[in-house]
């Protein structure tokens, strides 16, 4: 078997298993006392994103109300926890050098924080001027917004990463060098790796 089939196995089998454990946990009692320090922390940040755009809200603990009385409540899975899970398990799964990971997750699990916390904010939007679309924005349009944005992260950073290791990490550099004298063949070029 060839090693890059084991690797695209030992991804699969990996990703599997992880996948199963988070069916099986997600919904569970348990995990919401685990995540319920990121719950406030999301809660914290989603009002201070709603203060600096200009929009009346107040929180207590997770619930963030508008004064005309809409209201809704961060719950441990409105956190961007499992976007970030997947891409961080997708990551680490994936062969590759440890760099390399890191600076997929440097840069993915930011851009879900952020994307997460602009769902938030749009969703109380809708929820105070538009609430007839709320349930469609919320279930259908930013479910598939994150899976769309964690699976081209994922992609991006393994388009990067594979790059990145046929070259060896560096960039490779082709030079031209002309013969200082024609040889008895006739003029050609010489091609050589510069030195990194």
């Amino acid at each position: 078997m060839s090693t890059t089939r084991q690797l695209n196995l030992r991804f699969a089998a990996v990703m599997t298993v992880f996948v199963a454990v988070v069916v099986l946990t997600y919904r569970a009692d348990p995990l919401r006392s685990l995540l319920a320090p990121l719950t406030t922390w999301t809660a914290r940040m989603t009002l201070a994103v709603l203060h600096w755009s200009g929009m009346q809200a107040a929180r207590v603990t997770t619930l963030i109300s508008h004064p005309d009385g809409f209201t809704y409540e961060i719950y441990y899975r409105c956190t961007g926890f499992l976007p970030v899970a997947f891409l961080t398990a997708s990551i680490l799964a994936y062969p590759g050098s440890l760099r390399r990971k890191f600076v997929g997750l440097a840069v993915g699990v930011p851009v879900l924080i952020g994307l997460n916390l602009a769902r938030l904010v749009h969703l109380y939007y809708l929820g105070v001027h538009h609430p007839a679309a709320f349930d469609l924005a919320h279930t259908v349009l930013w479910e598939g917004l994150l899976i769309l944005a964690v699976l081209g992260l994922w992609l991006g950073w393994r388009r990067w990463s594979n790059s990145q290791a046929t070259t060896g990490g560096r960039r490779l550099v082709v030079q031209c060098h002309r013969p200082r004298a024609l040889s008895p063949r006739g003029v050609g070029t010489h091609l050589e790796r510069a030195p990194s």
